[in-house]
């Protein structure tokens, strides 16, 4: 967007257009078939795939990410490349959301199947040339700088094969393919291939064979591109009827229910009332039916956020303040079931993964990480009532705060 142009040079279409928009709108996460490889420098956000570890010197084990449940480590989910201004630290800032595959496992127990980390790196940090700011009056120097900068030497650590966590276990043929585990290691010598192609040098058809069976062991990978969500059609209406009631009955409060769009009257306390938490999550994701993300980071100036919940009654009581700084933790984002269609989960099995919505909470004051390299972060997760997919009446469920 040209932010030097001036508004009254719009149509009135593009103005009312353009008015859709908050300027604390959530940001909509859509996938998208890569088109180039997504790479660390390129600071990617992307769902499934190997981590591109923003921390190129130091990354994740398995166990850091080992699932409570099944005790194998988990998979990539998603990661999410969110920059921002405040601290300096955080220049560069990247969310790492992990979760186990099975879909048992998270059944089970799933405050054991997910985990949630933080990486950053400041604007001068020894892997990545600081960007150039066009708009910057030391444009000059800073292209110079760029130009100048030799990222730093380092012995790169050994990722495993199969889902790029880092890898202390070698195979003891060619001793040069590294894993994370014990399982993985067999996974790779039974499903693929590596009993077959051990210690020889692989032609390329026979290479992408080996990588695609290696990659049809993790979540699918996909880029995540984002837009601003606008406000739909029944939310103009709405905020047009309360302006025109104000404006023609100054001084008098008005009827919330007179404001209702004709069609959408509904009683109450009726014997099928619905669960009004799940019907506001359809109405605002039919909107957007294709969102597998909603990004909306409480920071700065902006007013408290509440998430889109799926139902009314399993929030957390409360969520737990930073362990390292001791602020409190806000929510950033959640990952809508959606996303189930795209990374490679059948529906079909009793057991498959599923969830209605993800919600990832993190430190409000993105605290340095110092030697650490990572912080652990907070995730909720919501399923879809049995009463609100029924369009039934609901029955209260009990409010368990996270461990």
């Amino acid at each position: 967007m040209d932010t030097d142009s001036d508004v009254s040079e719009l149509d009135p279409k593009e103005l009312s257009e353009a008015l859709l928009y908050d300027k604390f709108a959530c940001q909509l996460g859509y996938v998208e078939e890569p088109e180039t490889p997504l790479t660390a420098e390129t600071f990617p956000s992307k769902s499934g795939g190997r981590p591109a570890w923003l921390n190129p010197e130091h990354i994740l084990t398995a166990a850091d990410v080992t699932c409570g449940n099944c005790e194998q480590p988990m998979n990539l989910l998603l990661q999410l490349y969110t920059p921002e201004d405040q601290p300096a630290e955080a220049f560069h800032r990247t969310v790492y959301v992990f979760c186990c595959k099975k879909g048992g496992c998270v059944k089970l127990d799933w405050t054991k199947s997910f985990k949630v980390y933080r990486s950053q790196l400041p604007r001068e940090n020894p892997y990545y040339a600081p960007p150039v700011d066009l708009d910057d009056e030391n444009e000059n120097e800073n292209i110079k700088a760029v130009e100048q900068f030799t990222a730093k030497s380092f012995k790169a650590p050994t990722k495993c094969v199969i889902c790029g966590l880092g890898g202390s276990k070698f195979c003891g043929g060619c001793g040069l393919t590294a894993y994370c585990c014990r399982e993985h290691q067999t996974l790779d010598w039974d499903k693929c291939r590596h009993k077959e192609f051990c210690n020889k040098t692989l032609k390329t058809d026979e290479q992408e064979t080996v990588d695609n069976l290696r990659s049809s062991h993790i979540f699918l990978e996909k880029e995540i591109v984002s837009e601003p969500e606008g406000k739909d059609k029944d939310e103009e209406e709405e905020e047009s009827q309360a302006a025109f009631f104000k404006e023609n009955n100054p001084g008098e409060q008005s009827d919330s229910k007179a404001l209702v769009l004709a069609g959408d009257e509904h009683e109450e306390d009726t014997e099928v009332a619905v669960d009004d938490v799940f019907l506001q999550f359809q109405l605002k994701i039919q909107q957007n039916p294709d969102q597998v993300m909603r990004y909306d980071r409480v920071e700065y100036n902006m007013p408290e956020r509440e998430p889109l919940w799926v139902q009314a009654n399993y929030k957390p009581e409360s969520i737990p303040e930073c362990d390292r700084c001791h602020a409190p933790r806000t929510f950033e984002f959640q990952i809508l079931s959606t996303l189930l269609n795209f990374i490679g989960i059948g529906h079909v099995a009793v057991n498959s993964l599923d969830w209605g919505s993800l919600f990832v909470y993190t430190c409000k004051e993105n605290c340095t990480l110092g030697k650490d390299f990572f912080a652990q972060e907070v995730l909720w997760k919501q399923d879809f009532s049995q009463d609100g997919m029924q369009l039934g009446r609901k029955k209260m469920q009990p409010i368990i705060s996270p461990t």
